[in-house]
């Protein structure tokens, strides 16, 4: 498998974009938690990408740890989430916007803001109105420094949350599976019932 490069990003620095950022998305499909974003901006100093980034599905939950540190180290990074309720009363595709939004305004207050984003995948969830180009591929998370990195930041930061809230809600094993509709989770929820992460839409 190929390593993630600053090609593209590259590329659009020469066309004339200023920074241009990566976007990955966490927590689609998960029975319980948030939805989280990463958003990872290269500008032309950018040197190249911490080695060992690549999309978090193919790294090791330690080795996720050690490479979200450098990413922060290497590249402006933020990330946004919207909860379970904003998710079951707006749907998944109006949660990824919100997201968006979040992080780059996160970005623009800090003088980050980019004016093409990178998207994994063929689905546009940007909002229409933000004052950006939006560019989707497919494979990006593999194929694309900043966006491999944004997946590492935002996998990160969400499954601290939900081994955070498996202490408050025991049994579901939210530490183990992140909120994911395991056997052990749909168990838990015959059991002892939905909580407030649960997403009501998804369990159901």
């Amino acid at each position: 498998m190929p390593r993630p490069s600053l090609r593209l990003e590259r590329s659009l620095l020469r066309a004339g974009h200023s920074m241009v950022g990566g976007i990955d998305e966490v927590g689609r499909g998960p029975l319980a938690g948030p939805i989280y974003v990463g958003l990872v901006v290269i500008g032309a100093d950018t040197p190249t990408a911490p080695r060992g980034v690549r999309d978090s599905k193919l790294t090791k939950p330690a080795e996720r740890m050690q490479l979200a540190n450098l990413v922060k180290n290497w590249a402006w990074s933020t990330t946004a989430s919207v909860d379970a309720q904003f998710i079951d009363r707006f749907g998944l595709t109006q949660a990824l916007r919100e997201c968006v939004n979040i992080a780059y305004g996160n970005a623009q207050r800090e003088g980050m803001a980019p004016s093409v984003i990178i998207l994994d995948g063929t689905h546009n969830f940007c909002d229409p109105d933000l004052p950006l180009s939006v560019l989707t591929r497919k494979k990006a998370d593999q194929n694309v420094s900043c966006v491999a990195a944004a997946s590492i930041i935002a996998k990160v930061e969400r499954d601290e949350f939900m081994r955070e809230r498996s202490i408050e809600f025991p049994g579901y094993g939210w530490e183990r599976n992140s909120g994911y509709g395991t056997r052990e989770h749909q168990e838990a929820i015959k059991r002892f019932g939905v909580t407030e992460l649960h997403r009501s839409s998804f369990c159901h």
